[in-house]
Parts: structure tokens; sequence; C-alpha cells
């Protein structure tokens, strides 16, 4: 969830009616099972007496700092920052072609 957000996932508006122009998974972007990295599973062994038959949640947070630490690997490997979301390649190669302009 963590890295769709980061990389891929963006809700385009219309500007004048609001309406949503991305609205079935046919032009919204989101990674699947093919895209993921490896990923470690941890069994948290606990009770919760607040939670349904002892359950708690614990998968949504570990989403918050995914984004944080794409940016940063962005750049550390280019030397820039992006600061909006969804980071994608032509963001960079944006933020890349402005710097060089720059220079």
């Amino acid at each position: 969830m963590g890295l769709g957000f980061a990389l891929l996932e963006d809700t385009q508006f219309d500007p004048v009616s609001g309406e949503v122009l991305n609205p079935n998974f046919s032009d919204y972007k989101t990674l699947t099972a093919l895209d993921m990295p490896p990923v470690e599973m941890m069994i948290a062994d606990t009770f919760e007496p607040t939670g349904p038959f002892g359950a708690k949640g614990v998968g949504e947070g570990a989403t918050n700092p995914v984004a944080a630490a794409v940016a940063n690997a962005v750049y550390n490997a280019v030397g820039i920052r992006i600061r909006e979301l969804p980071m994608s390649c032509e963001k960079i190669l944006r933020a890349l072609k402005e710097r060089e302009a720059q220079s």
C-alpha cells in the first residue's frame, strides 16, 4: 500500500466539475503482487482486550514511512528531492531537467 501510494496512486479530478477522471482500475494504477519486493512477515503474538477476539490492527501503520523512505532513496540516487506524491518517473525527469537548466 505504501509503495503504491508513493509511486503510482493518483486520483485525478476534472478541475471544473470535480468529477473523478480515473474512477476504475483500468485508469487508476496500483501495484500488483508481481511488482512487490520480497516482504518478511512477523507475527506479533499479543492480545488486545478491546479488539474483536483480542485482535488489533498492525498493518496500516507500517505504510506511513514508506513514501518518505522512497523520497530519500530518490534523493540519494540522483540528488533530487521530490516533495509531491506520487513520485512518478515524469516528475523525477522534470526535476532533473530543471536542475540541469539552472546549472
